[in-house]
């Protein structure tokens, strides 16, 4: 009944005054706040006191282009090489690689892309103008490297995402195809070629939402043949890898 009353209030007044909780501020004693000097601080006085400005997290929020150990800009010379922003957010359809197995979160268009050869792959969002320029069609298995290695998945042609960004989700389940540095991952677990810097060095955050990489179509049936024992591991076309896929006899 309630919400009865709450939608005829709304049809005859066309809008609602929901009250607000008290705000900190309404009685300021000047030891409110939860920070150094009791106060909102627009100048981080702990960081300050801490480690003054490092160049990468300074007392004063700015945008910072290029630091010592942050080299992820399209701006910068990195980006003649590898001129894609990618963005990395968490998973929609599993958390992590948790709940990846789930039969019928897979079969949604957004939560993986079908190969040629049956594999269930990681979403690329990638701009039609982007897709057009390189030859790559909705569907088309697509690799994402930079010099850290490489990734595979599965491109996912819309006009949601800006031109020069591609996004993949990170946190997928690894399957590696070549290990180590300069690598391939066929699970699209792009932590693999993710920056190494933290947020800087007196903070140790994760900076993995925007690095720069490109982009380009494979034939996996060709990389297949390539590498016929890594393609040729124990898999569930519904739920994906399986354990046995992951146990090495010694």
């Amino acid at each position: 009944m309630l919400y009865l009353h709450v939608w005829d209030l709304l049809q005859k007044q066309k809008f609602l005054h929901f009250p607000m909780p008290e705000a900190p501020y309404d009685n300021y004693d000047g030891t409110t706040f939860n920070t150094k000097s009791g106060k909102i601080e627009f100048y981080a006085t702990g960081i300050a006191d801490c480690w003054g400005d490092d160049g990468e997290r300074p007392p004063v929020p700015k945008w910072i282009e290029e630091s010592e150990a942050h080299h992820e800009r399209l701006t910068n010379d990195r980006g003649k090489d590898y001129p894609f922003l990618m963005m990395s957010n968490h998973p929609r359809w599993r958390v992590h690689a948790e709940h990846d197995d789930i039969t019928w979160l897979r079969e949604i268009e957004t939560c993986k892309v079908t190969g040629s050869d049956g594999y269930k792959y990681e979403p690329v969002w990638i701009n039609p103008a982007d897709a057009r320029r390189l030859g790559i069609k909705d569907g088309d298995i697509v690799r994402i490297f930079n010099e850290r290695g490489s990734v595979l998945g599965g491109a996912y042609v819309t006009e949601r995402i800006r031109p020069s960004v591609i996004s993949q989700d990170h946190g997928a389940r690894v399957d590696s195809i070549v290990t180590g540095l300069g690598g391939l991952d066929r699970g699209g677990a792009n932590n693999l070629i993710c920056p190494n810097a933290t947020t800087s060095k007196n903070a140790p955050g994760e900076v993995t939402n925007g690095f720069l990489v490109n982009i380009e179509k494979v034939d996996v049936l060709a990389l297949a043949e390539q590498y016929p024992a890594e393609f040729n591991r124990d898999y569930d076309a519904a739920s994906g890898m399986v354990a046995s896929a992951r146990i090495v006899k010694a």
